[in-house]
Protein backbone atom coordinates (compact mmCIF):
# COMPACT_ATOMS: atom_id res chain seq x y z
CA UNK A 1 0.00 0.00 0.00
CA UNK A 2 1.50 3.42 -0.93
CA UNK A 3 2.43 5.68 1.96
CA UNK A 4 0.55 9.00 1.88
CA UNK A 5 2.61 12.15 2.35
CA UNK A 6 1.30 14.64 4.92
CA UNK A 7 -0.20 17.75 3.37
CA UNK A 8 -0.68 21.38 4.37
CA UNK A 9 -2.71 24.33 3.16
CA UNK A 10 -0.67 26.67 1.01
CA UNK A 11 -0.84 29.28 -1.74
CA UNK A 12 0.67 27.51 -4.74
CA UNK A 13 1.82 28.95 -8.05
CA UNK A 14 1.87 26.61 -11.07
CA UNK A 15 3.99 27.69 -14.01
CA UNK A 16 1.85 26.78 -17.02
CA UNK A 17 2.80 28.04 -20.47
CA UNK A 18 -0.82 27.65 -21.64
CA UNK A 19 -2.11 29.78 -18.76
CA UNK A 20 0.75 32.25 -19.31
CA UNK A 21 -0.36 32.71 -22.93
CA UNK A 22 -4.00 33.10 -21.85
CA UNK A 23 -2.99 35.75 -19.32
CA UNK A 24 -1.01 37.63 -21.94
CA UNK A 25 -3.92 37.42 -24.37
CA UNK A 26 -6.30 39.18 -22.01
CA UNK A 27 -3.60 41.76 -21.23
CA UNK A 28 -4.61 42.16 -17.61
CA UNK A 29 -8.22 43.09 -18.39
CA UNK A 30 -9.61 40.11 -16.46
CA UNK A 31 -7.77 39.76 -13.15
CA UNK A 32 -9.30 36.47 -12.10
CA UNK A 33 -7.77 34.62 -15.02
CA UNK A 34 -4.54 34.86 -13.01
CA UNK A 35 -5.64 33.69 -9.55
CA UNK A 36 -8.31 31.56 -7.93
CA UNK A 37 -9.38 27.91 -8.39
CA UNK A 38 -8.33 26.55 -11.78
CA UNK A 39 -5.70 29.24 -12.40
CA UNK A 40 -1.96 29.35 -11.81
CA UNK A 41 -2.29 30.67 -8.24
CA UNK A 42 -4.68 29.27 -5.67
CA UNK A 43 -5.02 28.00 -2.09
CA UNK A 44 -4.83 24.22 -2.05
CA UNK A 45 -3.21 21.25 -0.40
CA UNK A 46 0.55 20.90 -0.87
CA UNK A 47 3.01 18.33 0.50
CA UNK A 48 4.73 19.13 3.78
CA UNK A 49 8.44 19.45 2.98
CA UNK A 50 11.06 17.00 4.24
CA UNK A 51 14.37 18.15 5.73
CA UNK A 52 16.95 18.11 2.91
CA UNK A 53 19.68 17.33 5.45
CA UNK A 54 20.54 17.58 9.16
CA UNK A 55 21.70 21.19 8.63
CA UNK A 56 18.13 22.32 8.07
CA UNK A 57 15.25 23.30 10.36
CA UNK A 58 11.47 22.99 10.11
CA UNK A 59 9.55 26.26 10.45
CA UNK A 60 5.93 27.24 11.01
CA UNK A 61 5.45 30.66 9.39
CA UNK A 62 3.67 33.24 11.54
CA UNK A 63 3.56 36.26 9.24
CA UNK A 64 4.65 36.35 5.61
CA UNK A 65 4.82 39.52 3.57
CA UNK A 66 3.23 39.75 0.14
CA UNK A 67 6.06 41.04 -2.07
CA UNK A 68 5.82 42.88 -5.37
CA UNK A 69 7.83 40.06 -6.93
CA UNK A 70 5.13 37.59 -5.78
CA UNK A 71 2.58 39.78 -7.54
CA UNK A 72 4.76 39.95 -10.66
CA UNK A 73 5.04 36.16 -10.65
CA UNK A 74 1.26 35.67 -10.38
CA UNK A 75 0.60 38.13 -13.21
CA UNK A 76 3.51 36.93 -15.38
CA UNK A 77 5.24 40.31 -15.26
CA UNK A 78 8.71 38.89 -14.63
CA UNK A 79 11.09 38.66 -17.56
CA UNK A 80 11.20 35.14 -19.06
CA UNK A 81 14.96 35.32 -18.43
CA UNK A 82 14.34 34.40 -14.77
CA UNK A 83 12.81 31.04 -15.70
CA UNK A 84 16.35 29.79 -16.36
CA UNK A 85 17.13 30.06 -12.65
CA UNK A 86 13.73 29.38 -11.09
CA UNK A 87 10.70 27.35 -12.18
CA UNK A 88 10.38 25.37 -15.39
CA UNK A 89 7.07 24.92 -17.20
CA UNK A 90 4.90 22.42 -15.33
CA UNK A 91 6.57 23.02 -11.96
CA UNK A 92 4.88 24.44 -8.87
CA UNK A 93 6.06 26.49 -5.92
CA UNK A 94 4.63 27.69 -2.63
CA UNK A 95 5.41 31.41 -2.82
CA UNK A 96 6.38 33.77 0.00
CA UNK A 97 9.89 34.84 1.01
CA UNK A 98 9.35 37.64 3.59
CA UNK A 99 9.01 35.23 6.49
CA UNK A 100 8.67 35.46 10.27
CA UNK A 101 8.36 31.95 11.67
CA UNK A 102 8.59 29.72 14.73
CA UNK A 103 11.15 26.92 14.80
CA UNK A 104 9.31 23.59 15.00
CA UNK A 105 12.24 21.18 14.90
CA UNK A 106 15.98 21.39 14.41
CA UNK A 107 18.21 19.02 12.47
CA UNK A 108 21.22 17.68 14.37
CA UNK A 109 23.62 19.80 12.33
CA UNK A 110 21.67 23.01 13.03
CA UNK A 111 21.60 22.68 16.81
CA UNK A 112 23.31 25.68 18.40
CA UNK A 113 22.14 27.98 15.64
CA UNK A 114 18.49 27.92 16.79
CA UNK A 115 16.29 25.81 19.05
CA UNK A 116 12.69 24.68 19.08
CA UNK A 117 10.32 27.56 19.76
CA UNK A 118 12.68 30.31 18.61
CA UNK A 119 11.13 33.14 16.60
CA UNK A 120 13.20 33.68 13.45
CA UNK A 121 13.28 35.62 10.22
CA UNK A 122 14.50 33.95 7.05
CA UNK A 123 17.08 34.96 4.45
CA UNK A 124 15.52 32.99 1.57
CA UNK A 125 18.45 33.02 -0.89
CA UNK A 126 19.75 29.57 -1.86
CA UNK A 127 23.49 30.15 -2.13
CA UNK A 128 26.16 27.47 -2.02
CA UNK A 129 26.13 27.32 1.78
CA UNK A 130 22.43 26.44 1.85
CA UNK A 131 23.02 23.84 -0.86
CA UNK A 132 25.87 22.20 1.03
CA UNK A 133 28.23 22.87 -1.87
CA UNK A 134 31.80 24.11 -2.08
CA UNK A 135 31.39 27.89 -2.52
CA UNK A 136 31.37 29.21 -6.08
CA UNK A 137 33.50 32.28 -6.74
CA UNK A 138 30.60 34.60 -5.85
CA UNK A 139 29.64 32.85 -2.63
CA UNK A 140 33.31 32.60 -1.63
CA UNK A 141 33.43 36.39 -1.31
CA UNK A 142 30.07 36.62 0.44
CA UNK A 143 28.06 37.63 -2.65
CA UNK A 144 25.63 34.73 -2.43
CA UNK A 145 22.82 36.81 -4.01
CA UNK A 146 24.52 36.20 -7.36
CA UNK A 147 25.42 32.54 -6.76
CA UNK A 148 26.46 30.58 -9.85
CA UNK A 149 24.37 27.57 -8.85
CA UNK A 150 20.91 29.20 -9.01
CA UNK A 151 20.22 27.60 -12.38
CA UNK A 152 22.66 24.68 -12.33
CA UNK A 153 22.68 23.35 -8.77
CA UNK A 154 20.21 21.11 -7.02
CA UNK A 155 17.57 22.18 -6.30
CA UNK A 156 17.10 24.65 -9.13
CA UNK A 157 16.00 28.02 -7.80
CA UNK A 158 17.10 31.38 -6.47
CA UNK A 159 15.33 31.27 -3.15
CA UNK A 160 12.81 29.64 -0.88
CA UNK A 161 9.39 30.51 -2.25
CA UNK A 162 10.55 30.31 -5.87
CA UNK A 163 11.69 26.70 -5.89
CA UNK A 164 9.62 23.61 -6.62
CA UNK A 165 11.20 21.51 -3.86
CA UNK A 166 11.52 24.12 -1.11
CA UNK A 167 8.30 25.96 -0.23
CA UNK A 168 8.10 29.53 0.96
CA UNK A 169 6.07 31.16 3.70
CA UNK A 170 2.62 31.06 2.07
CA UNK A 171 2.08 27.68 3.69
CA UNK A 172 1.77 26.12 7.12
CA UNK A 173 5.25 24.56 7.09
CA UNK A 174 8.57 25.25 5.38
CA UNK A 175 12.22 24.33 5.83
CA UNK A 176 15.33 26.51 5.87
CA UNK A 177 19.06 25.92 6.09
CA UNK A 178 20.71 26.88 9.35
CA UNK A 179 22.55 29.72 7.59
CA UNK A 180 19.20 31.23 6.53
CA UNK A 181 17.57 31.71 9.95
CA UNK A 182 18.13 34.64 12.32
CA UNK A 183 16.74 34.84 15.84
CA UNK A 184 14.42 37.76 16.51
CA UNK A 185 14.97 39.65 19.80
CA UNK A 186 12.20 39.00 22.32
CA UNK A 187 11.52 42.72 22.59
CA UNK A 188 10.70 43.08 18.88
CA UNK A 189 7.07 42.93 17.75
CA UNK A 190 5.95 40.49 15.06
CA UNK A 191 4.86 43.44 12.91
CA UNK A 192 8.34 44.93 12.96
CA UNK A 193 10.14 41.61 12.57
CA UNK A 194 8.27 40.58 9.41
CA UNK A 195 9.68 43.70 7.71
CA UNK A 196 13.28 42.48 8.11
CA UNK A 197 13.53 40.99 4.60
CA UNK A 198 12.28 44.02 2.60
CA UNK A 199 14.21 46.38 4.87
CA UNK A 200 17.32 44.29 4.18
CA UNK A 201 16.80 44.83 0.44
CA UNK A 202 16.81 48.59 0.98
CA UNK A 203 19.72 48.45 3.41
CA UNK A 204 21.82 46.39 0.99
CA UNK A 205 21.30 49.00 -1.73
CA UNK A 206 22.39 51.76 0.65
CA UNK A 207 25.35 49.84 2.08
CA UNK A 208 26.63 49.23 -1.46
CA UNK A 209 25.93 52.75 -2.72
CA UNK A 210 25.93 55.04 0.32
CA UNK A 211 25.30 58.78 0.00
CA UNK A 212 28.04 61.12 1.13
CA UNK A 213 27.59 63.65 3.92
CA UNK A 214 25.12 66.30 2.79
CA UNK A 215 24.60 64.70 -0.63
CA UNK A 216 21.31 65.43 -2.42
CA UNK A 217 19.60 62.10 -2.96
CA UNK A 218 16.34 61.16 -4.68
CA UNK A 219 14.33 58.00 -3.93
CA UNK A 220 11.75 57.19 -6.63
CA UNK A 221 8.77 55.12 -5.50
CA UNK A 222 6.16 54.77 -2.81
CA UNK A 223 6.18 51.04 -2.12
CA UNK A 224 7.89 49.06 0.61
CA UNK A 225 11.27 49.03 -1.15
CA UNK A 226 11.32 52.80 -1.58
CA UNK A 227 10.50 53.24 2.11
CA UNK A 228 13.11 50.62 3.00
CA UNK A 229 15.76 52.60 1.10
CA UNK A 230 14.61 55.82 2.77
CA UNK A 231 14.74 54.20 6.22
CA UNK A 232 18.18 52.74 5.54
CA UNK A 233 19.59 56.07 4.37
CA UNK A 234 18.37 57.76 7.53
CA UNK A 235 19.87 55.01 9.71
CA UNK A 236 23.16 54.51 7.85
CA UNK A 237 23.84 57.94 6.27
CA UNK A 238 21.82 60.35 8.42
CA UNK A 239 23.32 63.58 7.04
CA UNK A 240 22.15 63.01 3.46
CA UNK A 241 19.45 65.31 2.09
CA UNK A 242 16.79 62.85 0.92
CA UNK A 243 13.79 63.56 -1.30
CA UNK A 244 11.19 60.90 -2.03
CA UNK A 245 8.97 61.09 -5.12
CA UNK A 246 5.81 58.98 -5.33
CA UNK A 247 2.69 59.17 -7.45
CA UNK A 248 0.35 58.71 -4.46
CA UNK A 249 -0.36 61.63 -2.12
CA UNK A 250 -1.30 59.41 0.83
CA UNK A 251 2.31 58.18 0.97
CA UNK A 252 3.81 61.64 1.51
CA UNK A 253 3.22 61.79 5.31
CA UNK A 254 4.70 58.30 5.62
CA UNK A 255 7.84 59.43 3.82
CA UNK A 256 8.22 62.44 6.09
CA UNK A 257 7.69 60.30 9.20
CA UNK A 258 10.54 58.04 8.03
CA UNK A 259 12.92 60.97 7.74
CA UNK A 260 12.58 62.31 4.22
CA UNK A 261 13.80 65.91 3.90
CA UNK A 262 11.11 66.43 1.25
CA UNK A 263 8.30 64.28 -0.14
CA UNK A 264 6.80 65.04 -3.52
CA UNK A 265 3.99 63.81 -5.72
CA UNK A 266 2.73 65.02 -9.13
CA UNK A 267 0.11 67.05 -7.24
CA UNK A 268 2.90 69.53 -6.44
CA UNK A 269 4.07 69.69 -10.04
CA UNK A 270 6.06 67.42 -12.31
CA UNK A 271 9.16 65.70 -10.95
CA UNK A 272 11.19 67.74 -13.43
CA UNK A 273 9.83 71.05 -12.17
CA UNK A 274 10.25 70.20 -8.48
CA UNK A 275 13.71 68.70 -8.99
CA UNK A 276 14.88 71.77 -10.92
CA UNK A 277 13.93 74.03 -8.00
CA UNK A 278 15.46 71.76 -5.34
CA UNK A 279 18.78 71.34 -7.18
CA UNK A 280 19.04 74.86 -8.66
CA UNK A 281 19.00 73.38 -12.17
CA UNK A 282 17.52 74.51 -15.46
CA UNK A 283 15.28 72.37 -17.66
CA UNK A 284 16.65 71.76 -21.16
CA UNK A 285 14.04 71.20 -23.88
CA UNK A 286 14.93 69.02 -26.89
CA UNK A 287 13.29 69.57 -30.27
CA UNK A 288 11.13 66.50 -29.70
CA UNK A 289 10.30 64.78 -26.45
CA UNK A 290 10.62 65.49 -22.75
CA UNK A 291 13.13 67.76 -21.10
CA UNK A 292 15.96 67.00 -18.68
CA UNK A 293 17.95 68.92 -16.10
CA UNK A 294 21.25 70.71 -16.53
CA UNK A 295 22.16 69.39 -13.08
CA UNK A 296 20.06 67.31 -10.72
CA UNK A 297 20.55 64.80 -7.92
CA UNK A 298 23.95 63.20 -7.59
CA UNK A 299 22.45 59.90 -6.45
CA UNK A 300 19.06 58.43 -7.39
CA UNK A 301 17.53 55.15 -6.21
CA UNK A 302 14.86 53.87 -8.62
CA UNK A 303 12.68 51.61 -6.46
CA UNK A 304 9.96 51.05 -9.07
CA UNK A 305 11.75 49.55 -12.06
CA UNK A 306 9.29 50.67 -14.74
CA UNK A 307 10.06 52.36 -18.04
CA UNK A 308 8.52 55.60 -16.73
CA UNK A 309 10.40 55.58 -13.42
CA UNK A 310 13.78 54.88 -15.00
CA UNK A 311 13.18 57.49 -17.69
CA UNK A 312 12.34 60.04 -15.00
CA UNK A 313 15.35 59.05 -12.93
CA UNK A 314 17.85 59.44 -15.77
CA UNK A 315 16.51 62.91 -16.64
CA UNK A 316 17.01 64.25 -13.10
CA UNK A 317 20.39 62.62 -12.29
CA UNK A 318 23.31 65.03 -12.40
CA UNK A 319 26.23 64.48 -14.76
CA UNK A 320 28.62 61.94 -13.27
CA UNK A 321 25.89 60.85 -10.87
CA UNK A 322 24.87 57.36 -9.78
CA UNK A 323 21.55 55.72 -10.59
CA UNK A 324 20.86 52.63 -8.49
CA UNK A 325 18.29 50.12 -9.75
CA UNK A 326 16.60 48.69 -6.66
CA UNK A 327 13.22 48.00 -8.26
CA UNK A 328 13.15 44.80 -10.31
CA UNK A 329 13.34 46.36 -13.76
CA UNK A 330 12.67 43.88 -16.56
CA UNK A 331 11.86 44.42 -20.23
CA UNK A 332 11.54 48.19 -20.69
CA UNK A 333 10.48 49.05 -24.25
CA UNK A 334 11.28 52.38 -25.89
CA UNK A 335 13.63 53.55 -23.15
CA UNK A 336 16.07 56.25 -24.27
CA UNK A 337 19.48 55.36 -22.77
CA UNK A 338 21.22 58.46 -24.18
CA UNK A 339 21.65 59.99 -20.72
CA UNK A 340 23.81 57.10 -19.48
CA UNK A 341 26.64 57.90 -21.89
CA UNK A 342 25.98 61.60 -22.56
CA UNK A 343 25.94 62.43 -18.83
CA UNK A 344 28.47 59.72 -17.81
CA UNK A 345 26.02 58.21 -15.37
CA UNK A 346 26.93 55.16 -13.32
CA UNK A 347 24.06 52.69 -13.66
CA UNK A 348 24.23 50.23 -10.77
CA UNK A 349 22.16 47.14 -10.01
CA UNK A 350 21.45 45.70 -6.59
CA UNK A 351 19.67 42.51 -5.58
CA UNK A 352 18.70 40.89 -2.30
CA UNK A 353 21.32 41.17 0.45
CA UNK A 354 24.80 39.89 1.30
CA UNK A 355 27.70 40.82 3.56
CA UNK A 356 28.18 44.46 4.48
CA UNK A 357 30.79 46.61 6.20
CA UNK A 358 28.92 47.57 9.34
CA UNK A 359 30.25 49.39 12.39
CA UNK A 360 33.80 48.23 11.83
CA UNK A 361 32.98 44.64 11.05
CA UNK A 362 31.74 42.46 8.22
CA UNK A 363 28.16 41.38 8.84
CA UNK A 364 25.25 39.77 7.04
CA UNK A 365 22.66 42.33 5.94
CA UNK A 366 20.03 40.57 8.06
CA UNK A 367 22.18 40.90 11.20
CA UNK A 368 22.71 44.61 10.56
CA UNK A 369 18.98 45.14 9.93
CA UNK A 370 17.90 43.31 13.08
CA UNK A 371 20.37 45.40 15.06
CA UNK A 372 19.02 48.60 13.52
CA UNK A 373 15.42 47.51 14.09
CA UNK A 374 16.07 47.15 17.82
CA UNK A 375 17.24 50.77 18.10
CA UNK A 376 15.43 52.72 15.38
CA UNK A 377 13.14 55.51 16.51
CA UNK A 378 11.44 55.74 13.10
CA UNK A 379 7.91 54.28 12.86
CA UNK A 380 8.72 51.36 10.55
CA UNK A 381 5.89 49.28 12.02
CA UNK A 382 3.40 51.61 10.30
CA UNK A 383 4.51 50.22 6.94
CA UNK A 384 2.43 47.07 7.60
CA UNK A 385 -0.99 48.36 6.62
CA UNK A 386 -3.00 45.16 5.99
CA UNK A 387 -3.09 41.61 7.39
CA UNK A 388 -5.04 38.70 5.89
CA UNK A 389 -5.47 34.98 6.47
CA UNK A 390 -4.29 32.81 3.58
CA UNK A 391 -7.86 32.12 2.45
CA UNK A 392 -8.33 35.82 1.71
CA UNK A 393 -5.52 35.92 -0.82
CA UNK A 394 -7.80 37.51 -3.44
CA UNK A 395 -8.33 40.49 -1.12
CA UNK A 396 -4.58 40.71 -0.52
CA UNK A 397 -4.01 40.86 -4.28
CA UNK A 398 -6.62 43.59 -4.66
CA UNK A 399 -5.00 45.64 -1.89
CA UNK A 400 -1.65 45.37 -3.66
CA UNK A 401 -3.04 46.27 -7.07
CA UNK A 402 -5.30 49.11 -5.91
CA UNK A 403 -2.93 50.80 -3.50
CA UNK A 404 -4.48 54.26 -3.57
CA UNK A 405 -7.98 52.95 -2.91
CA UNK A 406 -6.81 50.90 0.09
CA UNK A 407 -3.98 53.24 1.16
CA UNK A 408 -1.70 50.24 1.35
CA UNK A 409 2.04 49.86 1.73
CA UNK A 410 2.73 46.32 2.93
CA UNK A 411 0.20 43.49 3.16
CA UNK A 412 1.11 40.37 5.13
CA UNK A 413 -0.47 36.97 5.61
CA UNK A 414 -1.22 35.71 9.11
CA UNK A 415 -0.55 32.14 8.10
CA UNK A 416 -2.33 30.39 10.95
CA UNK A 417 -5.34 32.70 11.17
CA UNK A 418 -8.71 31.05 10.53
Amino acid sequence: MPVSHPSMRALVFDLSIAKYLLGKAVSGRVRRVYYGPGTCFALRDAPVPDLPSDDWVVLAPRLTGFCGSDLSTIFFKMSPVMSAVSLASGESAVLGHEVLADVVSVGSGAKGRVKDGDRVVVDPVLGCDARGEVPCTRCAVGEYATCHRFGTGSPKGIMLGACSRLPGGFGERMVAHKSQVFRVPDSMSDTRAVLTEPLAVGAHAVFRHPPKDGEKVLVVGGGIIAFSVLWAIREICPTAEVTLFTVEDYQLPIALSLGATRAWSPEGGSLMKQAALATSSSVLKPAIGRGFLTGGFSRVYDCVGSRASLDDAMRVTDGGGTLVLVGAAGILPSLDMTFVWSRELSLEGTVFYGHEQWRGKRARTFDACLELLTTTTLPVDSLVTHTFPLKEYARAIDVNLDRAEHRSIKAVFDVHAA
